[in-house]
């Protein structure tokens, strides 16, 4: 089960920011994309940054967005821990409809399996009662 996962890149988009339709080239020549930063200091802050690491790297590295206020972040922190607690509460949920759902399919079998069980003895007690009366017959 996948967790619910908000892409604010697109939630946000603004399509008159000519900044995003940018190609933006680290010092490789390389195309880069629009990452966004997860870190506590820099919650959801989208930059752009040369892919190599290492002896290879250039030290491209460019901020899309301005730095983020003490309450942004306070209010991001706490609204991406709501979502992992949501998240949570959900695979608990799922888990549960997937334990009745077993639970109903068992009673149901259960069910099927007397009723199956009360035909065969019907049947059984229907022989006995022919076989007496064939018994029985002169």
């Amino acid at each position: 089960m996948e967790d619910v996962k908000l892409d604010l890149n697109r939630i946000c988009l603004d399509k008159e920011d000519r900044m995003l339709n940018t190609k933006m080239r680290c010092n490789h020549g390389l195309l880069l994309h629009l990452m966004t930063s997860w870190s506590d200091n820099n919650p959801e802050r989208r930059f752009w940054s040369c892919p190599y690491y290492g002896s290879n790297k250039c030290n491209f590295f460019l901020w899309r967005d301005g730095v983020v206020d003490e309450r942004s972040k306070f209010i991001i922190l706490k609204l991406e821990k709501k979502v992992k607690d949501m998240n949570e509460m959900l695979k608990i949920m799922k888990t549960k409809e997937e334990l009745v759902g077993s639970y109903s399919d068992r009673e149901i079998m259960e069910m099927e399996a007397e009723s199956a069980f009360t035909e065969i003895e019907e049947q059984c007690n229907s022989f006995v009662k022919m076989k007496d009366e064939v018994k029985n017959t002169p």
